[in-house]
C-alpha cells in the first residue's frame, strides 16, 4: 500500500476510516492487524483483499495493482491467489462440510472432492463430511471455513477475527490448526484480531489508531 486513504460520504458529510496508509507485507510472512474497534481494521483488510476500493492511495496485491482493476479483475485475481476466513464462517448453509470445501475448487472448473475429503480429515472432521453447518459447532464450522481457505492453495490468506465467535480452549485449537495449515504451504497471512495472544505468534502487528497506522 502507498498513501492509502478511505473516506465514505454520510448525510452530514464524510467520515474518514483510514488516512495515509503505507505498508508492504513480504510473501511468506504472517502479519497481525491489532487496533481498538473502529480504528479500521476490517475496511484496512478488505482494501489490502481488493474486497473494496481506496478513495486515494494505491494498493498492490500479488504484483497486481488492484486499485485501478476493476471488480472482474479483482475477483479472478482473488480466485487465483487468495484464501478466506471470516469471524461468522460464511459457510452454505444448505450444503455439507465436504460440498463447502469443494466449492472453491468447483468454481475453478476442477473437480474438488477427493482434496475437500482429504482437507476435512486433515482439520479432524474426517466422520463430518456429510453434516450440514447447523450439525456443526462453532469450532467444527470454522475447521471447515480454514479447509476451505487452503483448498485452492492460496498464496494469500486473509483471515477477519477467525476466534471472535469461539471460547478460549476452541480458539486456541483453530489458532494452532491455522499456523499448522500454513507452516504446510508457507502461505502468507493476514489476519484482523481482538486476541492479544493470536497477534503475538504472528511475525510482526500493523496497529491502527483512528485509522492510521501507528510507527
Amino acid at each position: 500500500m502507498r498513501g492509502v486513504g478511505k473516506t465514505v460520504a454520510l448525510p452530514d458529510g464524510a467520515l474518514t476510516i483510514l488516512d495515509g496508509i503505507s505498508l508492504d507485507i513480504a510473501p511468506g510472512e504472517r502479519v497481525a492487524i491489532v487496533g481498538e474497534s473502529g480504528s479500521g481494521k476490517t475496511t484496512l483488510l478488505s482494501l489490502l483483499a481488493g474486497l473494496d476500493l481506496p478513495s486515494r492511495g494505491e494498493v498492490w496485491l500479488d504484483g497486481e495493482p488492484i486499485h485501478a482493476s476493476d471488480e472482474d479483475a479483482r475477483a479472478a485475481l482473488r480466485a487465483r491467489a487468495v484464501g478466506f476466513v471470516f469471524q461468522n464462517f460464511q459457510l452454505m448453509p444448505a450444503m455439507s462440510a465436504l460440498d463447502n470445501v469443494a466449492l472453491p475448487l468447483e468454481l475453478r472448473g476442477e473437480s474438488g472432492t477427493d482434496a475437500a475429503r482429504a482437507l476435512l480429515q486433515q482439520v479432524g472432521l474426517g466422520q463430518r463430511l456429510h453434516h450440514l453447518p447447523r450439525q456443526l459447532s462453532g469450532g467444527e464450522q470454522q475447521r471447515v471455513a480454514i479447509a476451505r481457505a487452503f483448498a485452492t492453495r492460496p498464496r494469500i490468506l486473509f483471515a477477519d477475527e477467525p476466534t471472535g465467535n469461539l471460547d478460549r480452549r476452541t480458539g486456541q485449537a483453530i489458532e494452532d490448526l491455522l499456523f499448522g495449515m500454513d507452516d504446510a504451504r508457507a502461505t502468507t497471512v493476514v489476519v484482523v484480531t481482538h486476541d492479544e495472544r493470536l497477534a503475538a505468534r504472528c511475525d510482526r502487528q500493523l496497529r491502527l489508531d483512528a485509522g492510521r497506522l501507528l510507527p
